[in-house]
């Protein structure tokens, strides 16, 4: 019987023939391409000026258009589908917090006493939970201020230059004011207690995450409760330019101003 060509792509000379006899299962035989189909080919190839090369098909060259999406487009998976919908398999930690805090209103500090009810809903096992710290960012041994570099790129903040050549180095008053009071304040989180059923639990802090040791590793669909205390100065936003804290209004008409909290507890 003749094999029935259903389709092809390419001329056989650009890419192997892909004929959809062989993806049907069949019968398949590469076809002999024409003699003078090769040599008109074998014309044009050498008559093409060397230096006209396409883009490299890498996932680091993003001028390609035809790359792979792998770092923009995951393929799907069964917990995330290929509309970015969760999938079948699809799950989320459960974090549930009961918080009794006191506003220390004269120095502007909040302490506090919790408890943490923590549900592990992910197929493994976990011998330890993260906490996010982000006052701790403002500490003056922070990360965020050990590398920050005078007058250096990407800086979040009041204005700073460095000298170059015969220009000095510049700081304006409001860069002032903030090292004043980074100087004045100590910022970040005192942690004073971290305990399970009264007694304490090993935890571990790294600039703005603690990590919090369990007695033994939470298994899958169990439940852990822990208690802590904590503290910490409220930072002044417009003082040290942050997403949180407090903003000073000193013309309100309370006597020495008046001071608005918001984000306090980020």
């Amino acid at each position: 019987m003749r094999d029935i060509v259903l389709s092809q792509c390419l001329p056989w000379p650009l890419a192997p023939p892909c004929d959809l006899r062989f993806l049907a299962g069949l019968p398949f035989a590469p076809e002999t391409p024409p003699l003078r189909f090769v040599l008109l080919f074998a014309a044009l190839f050498l008559a093409a000026p060397l230096s006209a090369q396409g883009i490299q098909q890498t996932k680091g060259d993003y001028q390609d258009k035809f790359r792979q999406l792998d770092e923009v487009l995951p393929a799907p998976n069964t917990y995330r589908n290929a509309s970015g919908a969760p999938g079948h398999e699809y799950w989320q930690q459960k974090v549930d917090y009961d918080i009794k805090a006191t506003l220390d209103e004269p120095r502007r500090r909040l302490s506090a006493r919790g408890t943490v009810r923590y549900t592990n809903n992910s197929p493994d096992s976990l011998p330890w939970l993260w906490m996010q710290l982000d006052q701790n960012i403002f500490r003056r041994d922070s990360m965020a201020e050990l590398t920050d570099v005078f007058g250096g790129p990407g800086r979040r903040g009041p204005k700073v230059t460095a000298g170059t050549g015969g220009e000095p180095s510049k700081l304006s008053t409001d860069e002032l004011r903030r090292q004043q009071a980074m100087a004045d304040n100590d910022y970040g989180y005192d942690i004073t207690a971290v305990t399970l059923n009264g007694a304490a639990l090993p935890h571990t802090i790294v600039g703005t995450l603690m990590r919090i040791d369990l007695p033994k590793a939470l298994a899958p669909g169990e439940t852990v409760e822990f208690a802590m205390e904590w503290a910490f100065a409220i930072v002044e936003e417009d003082a040290v330019v942050a997403r949180s804290g407090y903003e000073h209004f000193p013309d309100d008409p309370r006597q020495g101003g008046n001071d608005i909290p918001w984000h306090a507890w980020r």
